[in-house]
Parts: structure tokens; sequence; C-alpha cells
């Protein structure tokens, strides 16, 4: 079973995908970079759900720690954002993300995000 994770500091937004997760994916939910990086230095995932905004290290900043990982560069990451404008589209793909969607998370647009980046990566 494919394995992904979920990065956000609201603890509702990380219940919420996981629930529209859990019956395809082994799933893992975390409300900070820092917790996410140390899960990820031991252990392989299929797929990142990004929180865009987190107080403690932003999105952009957990993001530049996985593509530095040399075990992660290929790894998709998709940033979850409330909020997006031409410059913050075009800083995420210029950082290195793979894709994002808008919060409120569609059930339906998440899955097809997840199986085309999977799909695309080898995967599914």
């Amino acid at each position: 079973m494919k394995e992904i994770i979920i990065v956000d500091d609201q603890p509702a937004v990380c219940k919420e995908v996981a629930a529209y997760l859990k019956n395809d994916y082994k799933v893992h939910a975390f409300k900070s970079g820092d917790k996410a990086i140390s899960y990820l230095e031991k252990n392989h995932v299929d797929l990142i759900l990004l929180d865009y905004y987190m107080p403690e290290m932003t999105g952009f900043e957990v993001l530049l720690k996985i593509r530095q990982n040399q075990a992660l560069s290929e790894t998709p990451v998709v940033f979850l954002t409330a909020e997006i404008n031409e410059r913050m589209e075009y800083e995420m793909i210029k950082r290195g993300a793979t894709d994002y969607l808008h919060k409120p998370i569609d059930s339906i647009k998440l899955h097809q995000c997840i199986k085309k980046h999977l799909s695309s990566a080898g995967g599914y």
C-alpha cells in the first residue's frame, strides 16, 4: 500500500484529508514541518501533502529540506493552500513542488491529483 504523509498545523485539515485517503493509502499526519522531516529521515513515503502556511517552519522551508535530501528529491510534494496567486504558484513550482490543491480540499480532486502524481512517479 502506498504511503502518504500530510503536513498541516491545523488538526482538522489533517483529520479531514486522512479520512479521504485512509481506505486507499497508508496515511500519517504531522502538525509541523520538523516532525515530518524527522519521520522522512527514517521512512520512505510515496507522496507528501504539505501546507503552505505553517507557523514554525513554512511549507517552502520544508520543501527545501525535502529537495536537499537525495533520498527524497524525487518524492512528489503537493502543496495545500487556502490562497494562491500567480507569484505563489510560480514560487511553488520553481522550488520543486509537484502540484498544489486549494483548501478546502475537494476529495475528488485530491484523489485525482494523487493518482496522477503516483502514476508519473512510477507507482500505482
